[in-house]
């Protein structure tokens, strides 16, 4: 036991066993002779002990009348009573037990196995809340990035999280405001920081909403992945569900923007995702730590939602790694893009961009998608006049659709000046 005495609350209204019981437990904890039940909750107005060892016979009101008082109060409900008691049939002490009693112990007693008892029933309560003190602590602490269900799934299986550091298939998102710095620059500083919560909150409510954990905030980019600290085998579909629904959000967001002047133009959000092995753990100094991932596949979320801007796509590119992960849900509508080699990675990949849920689809949109991997096909065939045809036709179809209009450009200058025979139809990004 600690050093610290604990509180024992006895009550009897026997004269001869409260002072009997007293002299036996003074020794190893405070202790308060209270001789009726209607006392005890007068003394429970001043003291909140550790523990009540309760009699069951008593006038004005018994035993199992106060136990049931005690439990309805939730001030009280939570202190440990144990029935001290002469009534030793199988009937009572069932009854005791159930009304909420963690013991029942009879008299006569062995002096030493009372004792026994009582110090192991204080130190399973101390157990207990330091557990209820490491829980909330936890809870406190993950609450911050993690949303609550899987919080209370940690803490109800503390065996499946794992801080330590691992390697595993996971996916990471980046998000980033297109320019925001000429924004900020426009912006009293209160006034920016209250677009940005109000942005932020939003944001992460929803990556928070698809079990996913916020990493960092860097200015008004979000970084956060999915599949840690809880196994998740359809990550991928949570990131991509995440980032369409971020884009929608950020429509009725920017309704409210305008309304209330918050901003001198509406928000427009960038969103880079892939899909591979990453470390995740806590990372940092022994007084200062972060659960957080790394990794080249982290670096490459990073650089496609830069790559988003060269491909002036409607927001959300991902890799081929991430679309092979989410052709199994077939949830989604993606269009085929380059293949890509970003900076600081050598090896090209496909990437391809998000443009919504295959269920909110129509059948024009359906049919533009199979049109538009035509269209690519014929690019990277190096037959530009016919893709920039198509290309035309496609942005015709779609009076926002920048991307098509890139790719124009792209033909036209293939058109004018081919590339020569090596090439291979990778785009060599240059900007980060």
């Amino acid at each position: 036991m600690e050093n610290k005495r604990e509180t024992i609350f006895l009550v009897d209204d026997n004269m001869t066993n409260l002072t009997l019981g007293k002299t036996m437990l003074k020794d190893h904890y405070n202790v308060f002779s209270i001789p009726s039940a209607a006392k005890l909750f007068d003394m429970l107005e001043k003291i909140k002990p550790n523990l009540i060892l309760l009699d069951v016979e008593m006038p004005e009101m018994s035993g199992y009348e106060a136990i049931q008082k005690l439990k309805a109060d939730e001030k009280t409900s939570g202190i440990p009573v144990v029935f001290l008691t002469a009534r030793c049939d199988t009937g009572s002490e069932l009854e005791g037990l159930s009304l909420g009693a963690i013991d029942y112990i009879t008299k006569p007693f062995q002096p030493d196995l009372l004792l026994k008892r009582i110090e192991v029933h204080l130190l399973v309560e101390d157990q207990q809340r330091r557990l209820e003190i490491f829980n909330t602590n936890l809870r406190d602490a993950f609450s911050r990035y993690l949303s609550p269900v899987v919080v209370n799934e940690i803490i109800q299986d503390p065996s499946k999280l794992n801080l330590g550091g691992e390697k595993r298939e996971m996916t990471a998102i980046f998000t980033d405001i297109a320019g925001f710095s000429p924004i900020a620059e426009q912006l009293e500083p209160g006034s920016l920081v209250h677009l940005l919560n109000l942005y932020l909150s939003a944001m992460s409510n929803i990556i928070t909403g698809n079990l996913g954990t916020i990493d960092k905030y860097e200015g008004d980019a979000i970084i956060a992945f999915f599949g840690a600290p809880l196994i998740q085998e359809n990550h991928a579909a949570r990131a991509c569900r995440s980032a369409l629904q971020m884009r929608a959000a950020e429509k009725e967001l920017n309704k409210k923007i305008a309304e209330e002047q918050l901003s001198p133009r509406p928000l427009f959000t960038r969103i880079g995702i892939n899909t591979g092995p990453m470390v995740v753990g806590n990372m940092g100094s022994e007084n200062k730590m972060n659960y957080t991932v790394m990794g080249n596949a982290v670096n490459l979320a990073a650089r496609l939602e830069g790559a988003s801007k060269q491909y002036k796509i409607g927001g959300v590119l991902i890799s081929e790694y991430t679309k092979n992960a989410i052709d199994t849900e077939d949830e989604f509508v993606c269009r085929r893009l380059d293949r890509i080699r970003v900076v600081g990675i050598s090896s090209p990949m496909r990437v391809y961009e998000i443009t919504g849920f295959r269920k909110e689809a129509s059948e024009a949109e359906i049919k533009r998608v199979a049109e538009w991997d035509t269209a690519i096909g014929l690019f990277e065939h190096r037959q530009f006049e016919k893709a920039r045809e198509m290309f035309s036709s496609l942005a015709e179809a779609g009076s926002e659709d920048n991307t098509a209009r890139n790719y124009i450009d792209r033909c036209t200058e293939f058109i004018a000046v081919p590339p020569g025979c090596d090439w291979d139809g990778v785009n060599n990004l240059t900007d980060k």
